[in-house]
């Protein structure tokens, strides 16, 4: 783990409960309410996301999201569910998909030095990196950071991030760490869980780690918190206002249908506000505030600044994977 101190043995054992509930979980089938229709294969368009929360979860959003935009575009739209964050990835440089929604990590591997993709529209800033404890880790430890390094409260703490393919989770939080001079080793171990709707469970049980970083697409802090652990986890730190996730898609000749069917898809989603009720639905699967086209700051900039960080010493360390 790049120097990482080995995770307490607690944090072992409760890891071994933690997957074992999600995997009971995983039994389970989901509600036929929550499947969007299935995936048509002679669709105009076809889109996936990077799993980033459970395929429940997902499904329930294309239910809505979907609808919209065959209803914006005209196009027959198909959603397409990855297996893993590779997956979604391969899925577009396979020509399976056409679109996909992505966040900064997986942004990196599929555009940099890529000229076959393109970002199609990007989130309006409406991203937060969030810091949360277990209020009982704050009264108990004794905890130190100032005003100008204010994650320095992590130092010698167990921290849990998302995915290590996560730029919401992972990569963004990282990125503020080392704005801080604060390296993962600094801390008392780490842990990645994939699924991010699993992180303020993991820090109100506590005993497996006091911090957790979780994402808000809203802004609102607490936005990724279900309401009955409002009170069970403390937030410590925010990051300002900012982008992270952004649709991307291949390229295709100017000429092409393909083209022009991505051109309309492109349309639907910038037109998308929270004005309207039926589209603020749509926005509010996703927690954005709408879209935008992409600019040479988002994601060009941040791409190079994820890039710059897989080429410094070191490199990009990672964490136990729960």
């Amino acid at each position: 783990m790049g120097g990482l101190t080995r995770p307490h043995n607690t944090m072992h054992k409760v890891a071994i409960g933690w997957i074992l509930g999600i995997s009971l979980g995983a039994c389970a089938a989901p509600s036929s309410s929550l499947k969007p229709a299935p995936a048509k294969k002679d669709a105009d368009l076809r889109l996936t996301e990077e799993p980033y929360q459970s395929q429940a979860a997902i499904n329930q959003r294309m239910a809505t999201v979907i609808p919209y935009l065959e209803q914006a575009t005209g196009l027959s739209i198909a959603y397409v569910p990855a297996i893993n964050y590779a997956h979604s990835h391969q899925m577009l440089r396979d020509g399976e998909v056409d679109v996909i929604n992505i966040g900064v990590m997986g942004g990196y591997r599929l555009l940099h030095q890529n000229p076959k993709v393109q970002a199609l529209a990007v989130q309006k800033p409406s991203f937060r990196s969030v810091l949360i404890a277990n209020p009982a880790a704050l009264k108990h430890n004794k905890l130190s950071s100032t005003r100008s390094t204010p994650l320095a409260i992590l130092r010698n703490q167990r921290v849990a991030f998302g995915s290590r393919s996560s730029g919401s989770s992972f990569m963004q939080p990282l990125l503020h760490l080392r704005d801080q001079q604060i390296e993962l080793s600094a801390l008392n171990g780490c842990v990645h869980e994939p699924n991010t709707n699993h992180l303020p469970q993991l820090v109100a049980e506590g005993g497996m780690v006091e911090f957790a970083f979780i994402p808000s697409f809203s802004g609102e802090p607490l936005h990724a918190v279900p309401e009955h652990l409002h009170d069970a986890v403390t937030v410590v730190w925010a990051s300002n206002l900012t982008r992270n996730d952004f649709m991307a898609a291949a390229i295709h000749p100017p000429t092409s249908t393909k083209h022009r069917h991505l051109q309309r898809l492109q349309a639907a989603f910038l037109k998308l506000s929270l004005e309207d009720p039926e589209q603020k639905r749509v926005l509010d699967t996703w927690g954005y505030s709408g879209f935008e086209r992409p600019t040479a700051n988002f994601p060009g900039a941040m791409i190079s600044k994820v890039a710059d960080a897989h080429r410094s010493a070191g490199g990009v360390s990672q964490c136990q994977q729960l």
